[in-house]
């Protein structure tokens, strides 16, 4: 195995700053160092180092999420009232697109928040959707929505509204669209069941061209067993059985971005480490943080196995064992790409708000940034939508204590605090 020492970040300052004039505009922060060496296997790891004295403090932010646009409302009927959000994407001219999946309504802001069109409803017909979940964008910059139950996927103009639809159908219906569109040509679809993982590949037309298997596939004769899975506690009930996701536990963390390529943790794993693969491929890249772990709160752990002690006593079954509960929060939260390309991964902060961590494309740590307590006035991140960054600017989903959905850009400025900085471009 081979292996080198390299110098702290700040000796990668020309490079950080170029990748960085496209995801808030500051050099790498200084106090991190780095070490890359060659796995056995061919495999780049990239350890990501900061310094000593975090780890019985909060890593200082690079960045902060400056809120400059909020849509959405508490009251009335009108298209900025959102009832449950399900998808974002957003063009390169600053316009925005979400999917309402209560109503099935596909909505399309301006840049400065006007509302421009509404398009789909619930229906078969053409350009409503039976149950679409979720959003993707093509070179073009039009709207392709998945719709799994009617069996179709359907292309928009953000303005003009549909354009044309494509039959396709996996019978693999999941709660939010994990599909990608690759390389503008080709539509990338993983799918489960039981024991059988596999990618499906389309081609524009939504017709399937490969099938390839993904980690964890396993020959259909194979049974699947529910009582042996790590992470969900298991109870017979007369003639079937129970799962309950065991909380605070590790399930692997997977995102696929346009390229093609897949960004992942392993399922179980707690530590901070990320795997860069391509479908039928080797895994190229692992980055790893050392960040310190942060642990559940006893308080919040204790009352987490309370409520399920009681709900399983309500139901006259037997006790699960609770020391598989684990004490610490998992160490990576969400994984998604800029469209520069910069990997983003959410991290659990020891406080209220969110800590997005950013590294270059080869894994190189460039910064934090912060979403904290002040953000949009007592506006929580609503993790069942993934962000979009574009430039210095991120899209988001984020909720009030009446669980009221906005849609909110924030521009990515350099931490009052920060190190080192440098101008947002």
């Amino acid at each position: 195995m081979s292996r080198r020492r390299e110098r702290p970040n700040a000796a990668l300052l020309a490079v950080g700053w170029v990748s960085l004039a496209n995801c808030g505009g500051t050099a790498p922060q200084p106090d991190w160092s780095t070490v890359r060496d060659t796995l056995p296997s061919g495999t780049i790891r990239v350890t990501n180092i900061p310094p000593a004295n975090i780890a019985s403090a909060e890593t200082p932010p690079t960045w902060t999420l400056e809120e400059e646009l909020r849509v959405g409302t508490v009251e009335g009927t009108g298209p900025d009232a959102f009832a449950y959000l399900k998808g974002l994407v957003a063009l390169e001219d600053g316009r925005f697109a979400v999917l309402d999946s209560q109503v099935q309504e596909l909505r399309v802001f301006g840049p400065d928040g006007t509302h421009i069109a509404t398009h789909g409803g619930h229906g078969e017909g053409p350009g409503e959707f039976a149950d679409a979940n979720g959003l993707m964008l093509d070179p073009q910059s039009r709207i392709w929505v998945p719709d799994t139950r009617n069996g179709r996927m359907s292309v928009f103009d953000p303005e003009e509204g549909f354009v044309q639809s494509f039959r396709f159908a996996d019978a693999n219906f999941n709660s939010r669209w994990n599909g990608a569109l690759v390389d503008g040509n080709r539509i990338y679809r993983p799918w489960r069941s039981g024991n059988r993982a596999r990618l499906h590949v389309y081609d524009l037309t939504m017709t399937r061209v490969d099938s390839l298997p993904l980690p964890g596939d396993a020959p259909e004769e194979e049974e699947w067993d529910p009582a042996s899975q790590p992470g969900a506690f298991y109870q017979e009930m007369g003639g079937g059985y129970m799962m309950y996701g065991i909380p605070f536990y590790p399930s692997e963390v997977r995102h696929l971005d346009p390229r093609g390529t897949f960004w992942s943790t392993r399922d179980g794993d707690p530590q901070y480490r990320i795997k860069r693969w391509r479908p039928g491929g080797d895994t190229t890249l692992l980055v790893e943080a050392r960040r310190p772990p942060v642990a559940v709160p006893a308080v919040e752990r204790d009352s987490v196995i309370d409520m399920l002690r009681e709900m399983v006593s309500s139901m006259g079954v037997g006790a699960w064992d609770w020391s598989r509960v684990p004490s610490f929060r998992p160490a990576v939260e969400e994984i998604f790409t800029s469209a520069e390309g910069n990997l983003w991964v959410r991290t659990p902060s020891r406080g209220e708000g969110a800590l997005f961590d950013v590294y270059s494309e080869d894994g190189e740590y460039l910064g934090t940034a912060s979403l904290g307590p002040g953000f949009g006035s007592g506006l929580r991140l609503f993790d069942r939508v993934t962000p979009v960054v574009r430039g210095d600017l991120i899209w988001l989903i984020a909720t009030d204590e009446l669980d009221v959905s906005y849609v909110v850009r924030a521009r990515i400025a350099p931490a009052a605090d920060a190190s080192l900085q440098g101008s947002p471009q």
